[in-house]
């Protein structure tokens, strides 16, 4: 069972933790709590910029269908605040890759040269996607900084029931700063959006259900 987190400090700011359920609704389709967690995330001081960000990254790792009803549920919260996305950046592919092979390094640390040799394996295409696509053109974004990008993701993928991408974004966030509570954190915000069942099935899979002992 799963430590109660109200019996611990929190490891996360509270924007961030907004952004974090944020991208849990978003996973879990609800588009009620993707604009609620949305409002949440901006009364509690998250720039309407990490939100749109928050929002926009779910595609990488949900398809454009969630992503584009996260944007139908969360557009009037940010027209209120008078958030409108800025122009679509101009295309530069050769930055992408440079900007996306450093991020995937720094997420990955040693166990990137072997994941790039799995992902190859697997697809040489997807391979390509993933640095130019995702850590490049998207990940790489400014608006919402790299920590927070990583505990985000991990409660999509905790939400979503990715295990094996749950476990390797686990470690990236704290390879790029965020902390072991901080992950910890992000995972237990899921259950109101996934459970408590997958919730702790979620910290087994990311390695922390040893915590609780500790907690």
């Amino acid at each position: 069972m799963a430590a109660d987190p109200g019996k611990r400090a929190r490891a996360l700011r509270p924007p961030e933790a907004r952004l974090v359920s944020l991208s849990a609704a978003i996973a879990a389709g609800d588009a009620s709590g993707t604009a609620d967690h949305a409002a949440e995330a901006l009364r509690e001081g998250a720039a309407p910029e990490a939100v749109y960000e928050t929002l926009l990254q779910s595609y990488l790792f949900l398809g454009f269908p969630h992503a584009i009803e996260a944007f139908f549920a969360a557009k009037p919260v940010l027209a209120r605040h008078g958030a409108r996305p800025g122009p679509e950046k101009p295309a530069n592919p050769s930055e992408w890759n440079h900007a996306g092979e450093s991020l995937c390094r720094r997420v990955y640390g040693k166990n990137y040269v072997k994941l790039m040799e799995t992902m190859r394996d697997l697809s040489p295409d997807l391979a390509s996607w993933m640095i130019l696509e995702g850590y490049g053109k998207t990940l790489s974004r400014p608006g919402l900084d790299t920590v927070t990008r990583e505990y985000c993701i991990v409660a999509i993928l905790a939400t979503s029931r990715m295990w094996r991408q749950l476990r390797s974004h686990a470690i990236g966030a704290i390879h790029v700063g965020g902390t072991r509570a901080g992950v910890r954190e992000a995972i237990e915000l899921c259950a109101p959006m996934a459970g408590d069942a997958v919730v702790r099935e979620a910290l087994s899979a990311a390695g922390l259900e040893s915590d609780d002992a500790r907690s």
